[in-house]
Order: structure tokens, then sequence, then C-alpha cells
């Protein structure tokens, strides 16, 4: 919070820019040493003294102006370690209110996420989890930055599968079923005809090459659609309807809403129509049998990305081209972010690239943020044999699970709340370049780094408040602070930064990891201060107030619900 003071401080005689000296900061590994260092090996080379003595200077010259918020500056061998004023810092803590953390750092550009994106025909399932959640996570982390967020969900409506369930569609689709789980029958579709395929898809090669009876009648279903055959597009509309309705079931109980959602299929035309352009200028190039591509330098070599098949349908980076052309006409955003599994990683470059030699620079500012895979159990997942695991039946499950357990305890609580906030934060806590391994225990326990004992904290709080009544809110005297006050104080003031990092960084498990670290140091207060009928009761209410206004806008910032009571 006091970071400005410090780079003020050091602005003029270092000579170094803000934004420097800000990425300079660092945290000591204890408390004792001081609350923030500045490391004085940047400086050796242009004042050609050794970092030990330019923090030695430095010390010196500092000491004689320093403001009534930083305590003092020592010099620890090349560091210069900075000790801010904990009366001062706790006099902004405890006045804080529901907007501490928000900023206009983004100052209303426009950010917009790629997020979610399941494919019609097919439950979402697990594996879709990270990329919903991961998504609307940052939404609100860079709209609490002053950014204009701007969620979109792709659906994946084009592409084999599609060819695939329409068949099966005509041929054995059973219309009481459809009626009374849509999805349920849509699956039982999709793996019947997967099951009727000669051949199963081979690792590492496209379905579109494969080549048998049951693969090719798919292929012609996908021609008619693209032709706007009537009866095809009728099945295919169904398709999108019943799939829509069983999409938006998860997300309401998710609490995840999107700005647009569009299809793959909504973009093919325009796709076309830029590459076609582009093969004029000489961009694009044709081989014999009419197929389009584009060379592409990848791993040091040139390689065909082909965006035109020789039957002359789309490829899937033309609908990516499409979409991301009509998006930024649209939105003339200033980012776009791609949350998807990194294992499409390969595919996101090329299409940068591929938008960057067509001449569209805004394709500078195009970013990919591939996450790991998610494990649930020793289940592995298989859409074409049925093996499914459905989203909408773990959250039933989690919030039936979270029901128990509160039962159990003997307490208060929304199941939904503590069950879907589990799921979240099992999600989010970790980096997302990280694999995930979930189990319903390490979710839902109420010990340790989960969201139900971050929800419990809050719920703790609250009751401590509500038993004090009208505490005194006005102005309150801050004495001899001890140290568990201190470092409770110091842990709420770092999550304005926090939430700034965790926007730099396209990374939510920064909040996430704080928000345990904040329940732990306010657990480690209330076990060793006395509050209530003490004589510092009006200080360390107005404290637990700010700690759990801070929390209650960490879980927020990962869109995981509070509670007064559990």
């Amino acid at each position: 919070m006091f970071k400005q003071d410090i780079i003020k401080l050091l602005e003029e005689p270092t000579s170094l820019k803000q934004e420097e000296i800000l990425n300079l900061i660092e945290t000591p590994p204890n408390s004792e040493m001081g609350d923030y260092a500045f490391p004085c090996f940047v400086l050796s080379k242009k004042k050609k003294k050794a970092p030990n003595q330019i923090a030695e200077d430095l010390t010196k010259k500092l000491s004689k102006n320093l403001s009534k918020n930083i305590e003092k500056v020592i010099a620890v061998g090349p560091y210069l370690n900075f000790f801010i004023n904990k009366k001062e810092l706790t006099k902004k803590i405890i006045k804080i209110n529901s907007n501490f953390g928000k900023v206009n750092l983004g100052k209303k550009k426009k950010i917009l996420i790629d997020f979610s994106g399941p494919n019609i025909g097919k439950p979402m399932h697990i594996g879709h989890i990270r990329s919903t959640i991961i998504g609307d996570s940052l939404m609100r982390i860079y709209d609490y930055l002053g950014y204009n967020p701007i969620g979109v969900n792709y659906l994946g409506d084009v592409g084999l599968h599609i060819g695939k369930l329409i068949v099966a569609y005509e041929m054995w689709l059973d219309k009481d079923a459809l009626k009374k789980g849509p999805v349920a029958e849509l699956l039982r579709l999709y793996v019947k005809f997967c099951g009727k395929e000669k051949t199963e898809i081979k690792e590492g090669m496209e379905e579109e090459m494969q080549d048998n009876e049951w693969t090719n009648k798919a292929k012609e279903k996908l021609k008619l659609l693209e032709l706007e055959d009537k009866k095809t597009k009728k099945i295919w509309d169904d398709i999108h309807k019943y799939s829509g309705k069983g999409f938006d079931k998860v997300y309401d109980m998710l609490n995840i809403d999107f700005t647009e959602t569009a299809g793959q299929s909504q973009f093919g035309d325009r796709g076309k129509d830029i590459l076609t352009n582009a093969l004029e200028k000489g961009v694009v190039k044709r081989e014999d049998d009419g197929a389009l591509y584009i060379e592409i330098e990848m791993g040091g070599k040139m390689q065909k990305k082909y965006v035109l098949r020789s039957n002359q349908t789309a490829s899937y980076i033309t609908y990516d081209i499409g979409a991301a052309v009509e998006r930024f006409e649209k939105y003339k955003f200033n980012k776009m972010i791609y949350v998807t599994d990194f294992r499409q990683h390969d595919h996101f470059i090329s299409l940068f690239m591929a938008l960057k030699l067509i001449g569209y620079d805004f394709a500078d500012n195009l970013h990919h943020l591939g996450f790991g895979t998610i494990k649930f159990g020793k289940e592995i997942m298989a859409t074409r044999k049925g093996k499914v695991i459905l989203l909408d039946d773990v959250l039933k499950k989690t919030i039936q699970k979270a029901e128990q357990g509160i039962k159990k305890r003997k307490t208060k609580g929304d199941a939904k709340k503590v069950g879907v906030g589990a799921i979240k934060y099992i999600v989010l806590k970790n980096e997302p370049q990280r694999d995930v391994s979930f189990t319903w225990e390490n979710a839902l326990s109420f010990e340790g780094n989960t969201a139900p004992y971050l929800q419990y904290s809050y719920a703790r709080a609250s009751s401590i408040l509500k038993k004090a009544g009208n505490f005194n809110k006005g102005n309150v005297k801050v004495g001899k602070l001890e140290k568990h006050e201190i470092e409770l104080i110091k842990t709420i003031s770092k999550f304005p930064e926090i939430v700034e990092k965790a926007g730099e960084n396209q990374n939510p498990s920064l909040i996430a990891n704080y928000s345990y670290d904040l329940a732990k140091q306010f657990s480690e207060f209330y076990h060793n201060c006395k509050v209530l009928g003490d004589e510092n009761e009006a200080l360390r209410l107005r404290l637990i107030d700010s700690f759990r206004t801070t929390l209650h806008n960490a879980l927020h910032l990962l869109g995981i619900e509070t509670m007064p009571e559990m």
C-alpha cells in the first residue's frame, strides 16, 4: 500500500523510472528484516560502485527525506530495506470500504475473453470446467481493475462431430427420449454413431483424414450443411437448441454470464472471403487439388497451414480468422485472450501468425492462456465411448455432499454456495498451467486451503461483528500494536497489489492463495488477540470488519459467494 512512497523516494537518486522501481521492489523473507526491499545490483554499472556501497550511500540520503508512511530505511548488504509506519498503515486499513482494491488501471480499455466454448451436440463435461471458471474469474478481475471486459462463449458448432450427429439423428433418434433428456439422447446418438465406424480415430491423426464408410457419411452431411440444405439445417438447429438449454443450466448453477454467445459457423463465410482476398495478394497459396494454405514458420521450419480444404470446406482456422476479424471490427478491443487447453497452443500461434501475415496488426494483441488437464479420480474421458463425467452431475453431487457436510457439522450454510464455491476454488487455486486433481474430499473440506474454509472464516468474522452490535465506525485511537494485529494489517494491505499482479499475469491463483493466507492470518489473530471486552475492542472490531471486506472482495473475484452464517 505504501510502495508509491518508496518509489517517490528512489526515483530521483536512482534515475530509474517508476515502473522499473516497482518491478524491482521485493518482500524480505521475514518481517524483522523490513517490509519491503530494493536490490541495488541494477545500479552498480551506472554508478560504478559495489551494490553494498550504493545501498549504504542511498540509506544516508533517503533517511533525511522519509515520509510519515516510512518509519526507517537500512542497508542490509546490497539491499535497501524499508520499514513502514504501522500506525499510519493501520489508520488506512481500518477505513477501507467495499471498493477496496478497485482501481482504474485499465481506463476502460476493452479486453475480450474467449472462454468455455463447449461443442454443441455434446454435454458439458468436467474437461470444460477450467476454461469456464478461469475465464469468468478473469472477467471479474479485469472489471475490478477498471477495464471493460467482454466475455465471449464461442460454441463448437462445426466439424466432423456435427456431421456424425446429424447422421445419427436422422437414423436413430428416439423422440420420447429427446423430450425427457435431450442432452443424454444426443450423447447416446453420438456414441452409437462412433460405435458404427469401422475404424477408431487414431491419435495424432485428424478426424477429417479418416477414410471409412461412416466418416464419409458425416462428411456428406457437413457439405449439405454448408450448402444450407433445409432438412440438414433443421436438424442442426434442433441440436443447437437442445444443447444450448443444457449449457444454460450449467452456467446458471455456476452463476456465469457472457457478453455474447456465438457459434463458429457464423464466421465461416467471413473467413473464406478474407482468405480469398489474401490469395489475390499472394499471402495465401493454392495446391493443385484446390486446397488453400498459408506458410508459417513453426519451430524454425516453414510449415503449410491449410485454411481451406480441397472440397472448399473451411478448416477450424478459417472460422477463427473470420471470428477474430469480426470481433475486432465490432468491439475494437485492446486485447483478446483465448482461454483453452494448452494442447491447442500451436493452433493459436498459427492463427495469430496467419492474421499478421494477412495484414491485421491487432494480431499483436492476441494471447493464448493455456491450462492443464483436470483429473477426476481414475476416470478417463472418452466421449466417443460414452465415458463422460458430466459437469451437471458433478455440480449436483458436489452440492449434495456439501449439504451432507453442513448437516454433519451441525452448522448453517447454503449448500449450493458451498458446493459451487468448492469446485471453483479447487480449479482457481492452481496455476492455470498445472494439472488439477479433483476429489470431493479435498474440495469440500472445512480445513486447509479450500473454499469452505474461506467461507467459514468470513462467517466467523461476521458472527463476531454481529455479537458486537453497533461498534464504533468513527475515529479509533491506534496505540501499540501486537504482532498478530500487525501481520493481519500487512496482509490486508497487500490485496490491491495482488489483484494487479493477477490481472497482469492472467493468473487468478494469486488471488486464491492470497485469500487462504489472509484467512490464516485472521485465524492467528483471533486465537491470540481477545476482541470483545478488551480495552482495544474498538480497533480490533474495525480490523475484523476490514478483514471481512477484503476476503469478500477476493472471493468475489473468484466467483465464490460468501455467507454471514455457517
